[in-house]
């Protein structure tokens, strides 16, 4: 029915717009307009709505991209205005007498529902969700919170939290294992540095200047994506026409590195190598551990993108590092560890898309991950431990679109075979796991009309080891009200498998599930973006139990909460600004009943201010964050113990270019050297004595001089300065 008035007013309109223009003008002349709209890379764009002189005419492009009207040469204001779904609206004059016009859009980066089209390697396909935000790289590097840590960055976003003692994603109240890296659309397994040593915070092994945008959803995401509970993060990396010509030199407190990049027509190849040591920090920041070798690695990596053919692309990467310490920690009874940890890790992917026309295209990819870590000191002195982790995720997908429809089906494969080591004095032993899952998916986003879009999906899976297999249905739904006012509602059925510690234990387990439906507001004007959201969530088949007892799939929980996100600007101040409120109970691990997980806040804050000073070429920036107190228990994993104080921190840093060439960078986190409490260790010897656990530095120091050498001497590693 809505389909029939809209095309009967639109078919008044056009009846109408001849009448008036012959009584209004009489017999004039007369201009017939023909124009293409196309994506930066030349492939074509239906359903784009095109308004000429404020919706005096409209249309809608073809499945070609093409349009056509007439008007009058007496016009005096012809303006002609296009808006589509996942691209920036762009508005343009006409000059008299024009007769044809080619239009390109561009990506936008907050699209219908505020879902990000992340999809460039794959073809185009909006992935929705009712909350996602994307940062760049420049958002990352000038972000103190951050250090250019990617996970770092995501505590500005709205439902994310991390805790100095971890760095790991906590997304609406989900456990770190809830959420999943991606690249260009496949899952990476073990995205994070080596944690050497407890409460440290590990970071991201990947560096953002490698990416084009990230992408966090977390209200829900398309049925191509799986495998996570209650978010995912997704890294495009940057597309050739992204890439230029230079050699960037970095030289900090903590690490050194090389980097450089040659842009040819056909293809752009990015190579780096980075030497990590953080002895210097540690003696100026302060470290809570005796240090018997400082965390070190060497980490490389080469990416190449290229056209194999002007339907066909192409792109690889190849990551490998080697990462060593050793490490003194004491526990709540004084009994010390030498704790020495080794980590050899190799990454590989491609990806490759083909075009069939302008309504067909297929993707191909896959990765390996081969993960091997080996160590002693892990429970105590004599104990050794050494692991193998592989992991490989292939994946095809077809994409059909039209111009009412766009429909994304595919199949995928997740092999992961783990087997790992365990010595003491009386012997070795040994467990593996073996985790085969086979999936297919299809979504389809229908545009009703150039406010209303539908997307429904299905996901199917099975794991072979199992013989267990899961359905999952998704929803999306968004009306944009206006160019600036966005309403979306998101609802669907999320499974995981069973972590890899528990899979050693027993293979006798099933898939652990979250039904989730989310409801959100945006107002989205220019680079300025309000949010606010609100969001359910219900656990089935978590996994609880211990090695002892043994495991079963008895958990369960809920949660609720609401995000509110502001980011805009005022002349030359840049801010951020976050509140979230979660209330989660689970039945999960060793809990007997269901509890506040004491790795989220119920309450927190966060606040991130940039201002660029022209006269002194210089970008200062601080970030400040509070939450409130996190429960802890007591060993048997059965009783509130109490609630930890309110967390905070407050972090600085300073960027400035004594040459456009140069960037110097100035970063302190905690400055105030604030210690926060994440809980308590107990001791083994007296149940009354306990360790506080908090983070490994009272604050951390950074100072880095960035080099960029390029033909035009314009070019440095903060682009947006």
């Amino acid at each position: 029915m809505y389909m029939k008035l809209y095309t009967a007013k639109m078919l008044k309109g056009y009846i109408l717009i001849p009448v008036f223009f012959c009584c209004g003008f009489g017999v004039q002349a007369q201009t017939k307009l023909t124009g293409e709209i196309a994506d930066k890379n030349g492939r074509a764009i239906a359903g784009v709505s095109v308004d000429f002189n404020h919706e005096l005419m409209r249309t809608l492009s073809d499945s070609d991209g093409r349009f056509a009207f007439t008007y009058p040469d007496t016009l005096t204001n012809r303006s002609i205005c296009f808006r589509s779904i996942g691209y920036k609206t762009k508005t343009m004059s006409l000059n008299r007498g024009q007769q044809t016009l080619r239009v390109i859009l561009l990506d936008s980066v907050y699209s219908l529902g505020t879902a990000t089209v992340s999809a460039s390697r794959n073809g185009r396909f909006a992935d929705y969700s009712a909350q996602t935000v994307q940062m760049s790289t420049f958002d990352i590097v000038t972000n103190p919170a951050a250090m250019a840590d990617i996970i770092g960055n995501m505590r500005v976003l709205p439902g994310v939290q991390t805790n100095d003692n971890d760095g790991r994603l906590i997304i609406q109240g989900g456990s770190s294992d809830e959420s999943q890296i991606y690249i260009n659309d496949l899952i990476v397994a073990n995205p994070y540095s080596l944690s050497a040593i407890k409460n440290v915070a590990v970071r991201s092994r990947f560096t953002p200047d490698l990416f084009s945008g990230v992408v966090l959803r977390s209200g829900g995401f398309n049925a191509e994506f799986g495998q996570a509970l209650s978010g995912i993060v997704n890294l495009n990396t940057k597309a050739r026409e992204q890439m230029t010509a230079k050699t960037d030199i970095a030289v900090s407190s903590i690490y050194s590195g090389l980097t450089h990049i040659v842009q040819k027509p056909a293809y752009a190849c990015r190579a780096s190598i980075d030497y990590n040591n953080i002895f210097l920090a540690e003696k100026i920041s302060g470290f809570a551990y005796d240090a018997v070798k400082p965390y070190q690695s060497v980490k490389s990596d080469i990416f190449v993108e290229g056209d194999l053919s002007p339907d066909t692309k192409m792109t690889a990467q190849f990551s490998g590092s080697h990462a060593n310490s050793i490490y003194m920690y004491a526990n709540a009874d004084g009994a010390g560890t030498a704790n020495h940890l080794t980590q050899t890790y190799l990454y590989g992917q491609m990806n490759f898309h083909h075009a069939f026309g302008d309504r067909l295209s297929l993707s191909a990819a896959t990765n390996l991950v081969v993960d091997g870590l080996s160590g002693t000191g892990m429970a105590r002195n004599d104990d050794a431990l050494a692991t193998q982790n592989i992991w490989n995720h292939s994946k095809v997908t077809l994409q059909y679109r039209t111009a009412k429809a766009v429909n994304r089906s595919g199949a995928e494969f997740i092999a992961n075979p783990y087997r790992e080591t365990y010595t003491l004095p009386d012997g070795d032993y040994r467990r593996s796991a073996h985790s085969n899952l086979a999936a297919v998916y299809s979504d389809t986003k229908f545009f009703l009309s150039d406010k209303l879009s539908v997307s429904t999906g299905l996901r199917g899976e099975y794991k072979t080891g199992m013989r267990k297999w899961n359905v999952a249905p998704r929803l999306y739904m968004a009306y944009r009200a206006d160019d600036v006012h966005i309403f979306s509602v998101s609802a669907g059925d999320y499974f995981q498998l069973p972590a890899t510690d528990y899979l050693k234990v027993t293979d006798r387990l099933d898939f652990a599930s979250v039904r989730k439906a989310t409801v959100a507001y945006s107002y989205v004007r220019h680079e300025s973006k309000f949010q606010i959201d609100a969001y359910y969530k219900k656990y089935s088949c978590l996994v609880t139990g211990s090695p002892e007892t043994g495991f079963d799939n008895s958990g369960y929980g809920h949660g609720y909460g609401a995000d509110v996100f502001l980011k805009s600007s005022f002349r030359s101040l840049e801010y951020w600004a976050t509140y979230s409120f979660n209330n989660t109970r689970k039945r999960y691990d060793n809990f007997t009943v269901a509890v506040a997980p004491p790795y989220v806040a119920r309450h927190s804050f966060n606040l991130t201010l940039k201002y660029w000073i022209a006269a002194l070429k210089s970008l200062p920036a601080a970030n400040g964050y509070i939450s409130s107190g996190r429960p802890w228990y007591a060993d048997d994993m059965r009783t509130k113990a109490g609630e930890t104080p309110h967390h905070s921190r407050i972090d600085v840093s300073w960027s400035f270019l004594p040459a456009q060439w140069i960037v110097v960078h100035f970063g302190c986190q905690n400055i105030l050297g604030r210690k926060n409490v994440y809980g308590y260790e107990y001791s083994a010897a007296s149940p009354g004595r306990r360790k506080t656990i908090t983070a490994a530095y009272d604050r951390f120091v950074f100072l880095g001089v960035f080099i960029t050498l390029s033909r035009s001497k314009t070019l440095n590693q903060l682009k947006s300065l």
